[in-house]
């Protein structure tokens, strides 16, 4: 086997200055790839495993000796990668299978065997591997598949003397196996003893050209600043969602409730009170005369009473269903969902990579540093977006009642009257709809907050792939609490004031 790499610059988007790079590799062979950081030595790997193609430059890779479908290369990522939801063994086993092989037990054992690892540890979880346990597992599950080549991107960071020897000795034992590598290292004490005389390639990286950045007025670090932030995130981002959510739920309700209306008509009521077919004993008597006669007062009656009073019942149900009950839970629900969730992740992923035990160092209270800016910022987004949410469904209640299917109000003037007399006419402040649904919005992101920081802050060890789990069990947990507060609130709001003559 052999492989041959030309690399021809074309323009300054090239990392290296060099005229042409030339990388050749026989079997059981170590290229070492040298060169400033920046220079192209990751950026060059990147292009051989097709992850990423240089810019800048041509490329042209050649093979020789092996068949086409055995031409390939891996690469084992700095300080070590695997799928952090399985384990050593798992990892392994789903190379095989992606690479067409069978992933026996015996298989996995093996591979672990050839990096030094035990098949004890195919039961460990990549969070419990030691550094340089870690980079013997990501290389194994590199072996696994088979690669003529593989990369090796700084093998040794971050490891002591003693991990970095051993994984120097599993590179020697593989290369003396048949296994060929390109190294890109910055610690000569051990690329040294790896790379094959000959084998060396320089790369000369380009002047980097200054970007200058972005000034800040204010740092991010202030109070002020981060709520800000998060009031913006809060409210702007959120606001299409719950415009959108509630275009929707106001057409879809206020059409229901139109057409339920309507169902509750003359003839119906009329057909209740006047029987259609008497008996022949009935018109002896003259009953159906009688029923005639009252048919026709019955008539003249719900012909004059009967719009009103489907006026009164709409008003009364958008009234009541938007800006009482259903605009604060739907806007509730979403954001359980928009910010409880983006909350419990940004906490739990702290958590995951020691932020907040850094800030503790520091001398700074963590939930100070989340939980305040958010809560201040959430509990100023909440109602402005339950009004938001309960202006839109009321246009679109409006729209139903007067070009929908059976329209209900001759004019948006009417409209507006009939639903003013009934949202702002009650005897007491608690019960008064705006500020209902203005209180019911607090409460509602208290515990969108509460619930979340409980979750993100559950599990001080937790790892990254623990964090979805987090962002979901706060956004279920709120929710289901929200729902739950919605029934005690609409329980005590109906001790406070109990619909007494609703039509009237």
């Amino acid at each position: 086997m052999r492989l041959r790499v030309e690399i021809h610059p074309t323009d300054d988007r090239c990392p290296f200055e060099n005229e042409d790079v030339r990388l050749d590799l026989e079997e059981g062979e170590c290229l070492w790839l040298q060169g400033d950081s920046g220079s192209g030595k990751s950026s060059i790997a990147l292009h051989l495993v097709d992850l990423r193609p240089l810019q800048g430059a041509n490329v042209r890779i050649d093979w020789e000796g092996i068949a086409d479908h055995e031409r390939s290369v891996g690469m084992v990522f700095q300080q070590g990668v695997l799928i952090d939801t399985l384990n050593v063994g798992e990892n392994i086993g789903f190379a095989l299978r992606t690479s067409g092989r069978t992933a026996s037990r015996e298989a996995i054992d093996g591979a672990l065997e050839e990096v030094g690892l035990s098949p004890a540890d195919a039961e460990k979880m990549p969070g419990q591997l030691s550094g340089g346990m870690l980079r013997r597992a990501s290389l194994a599950q590199v072996l696994a598949q088979g690669k003529r080549v593989i990369v090796l991107d700084e093998p040794f960071v971050g490891l002591d003397e003693a991990n970095a020897s051993g994984i120097v000795g599993v590179i020697q034992h593989l290369m003396h196996r048949g296994q060929s590598f390109i190294l890109i290292s910055h610690e000569p004490q051990y690329a040294e003893a790896l790379a094959t005389p000959g084998r060396n390639v320089v790369l000369n990286s380009r002047p980097v050209r200054e970007v200058p950045g972005s000034a800040r007025w204010i740092p991010h670090w202030n109070f002020a600043m981060r709520t800000l932030l998060r009031l913006f995130d809060y409210l702007v981002v959120s606001a299409p969602l719950i415009l959108f959510a509630f275009i929707a739920a106001g057409i879809a309700i206020s059409m229901l409730f139109s057409e339920l209306l309507q169902a509750t008509n003359v003839d119906s009521l009329r057909k209740q009170i006047v029987d259609t077919n008497p008996s022949w004993i009935e018109q002896w008597l003259g009953v159906g005369l009688f029923e005639s006669f009252i048919g026709h007062e019955f008539n003249a009656i719900a012909e004059k009473h009967l719009p009103g009073i489907r006026q009164r019942i709409f008003a009364m149900g958008v009234s009541r269903g938007f800006v009482m009950e259903l605009g604060p839970l739907l806007t509730a629900l979403l954001l359980a969902g928009r910010i409880g969730g983006s909350y419990a992740g940004e906490v739990s992923m702290m958590q995951a990579t020691n932020q907040n035990q850094l800030l503790k160092t520091l001398g700074a209270s963590p939930r100070r540093w989340t939980l305040l800016p958010s809560m201040i910022a959430a509990l100023i987004s909440a109602p402005i977006l339950t009004a938001i949410g309960v202006g839109t469904a009321l246009f679109m209640a409006e729209w139903v009642a007067l070009r929908g299917a059976y329209p209900l109000f001759e004019s948006g003037e009417a409209f507006w009257r009939a639903l003013a007399t009934r949202t702002l006419h009650y005897e007491s402040l608690w019960a008064f709809p705006p500020f209902v649904s203005f209180y019911h919005s607090l409460v509602f992101m208290g515990i969108i907050l509460g619930v979340a920081e409980f979750i993100g802050r559950l599990r001080p060890q937790i790892q990254p792939r623990g964090v979805p789990q987090s962002i979901t069990w706060a956004v279920v947990g709120a929710s289901l609490l929200i729902i739950i507060a919605d029934w005690g609130l609409s329980q005590w709001l109906l001790y406070l004031h109990p619909m007494k003559n609703p039509l009237g």
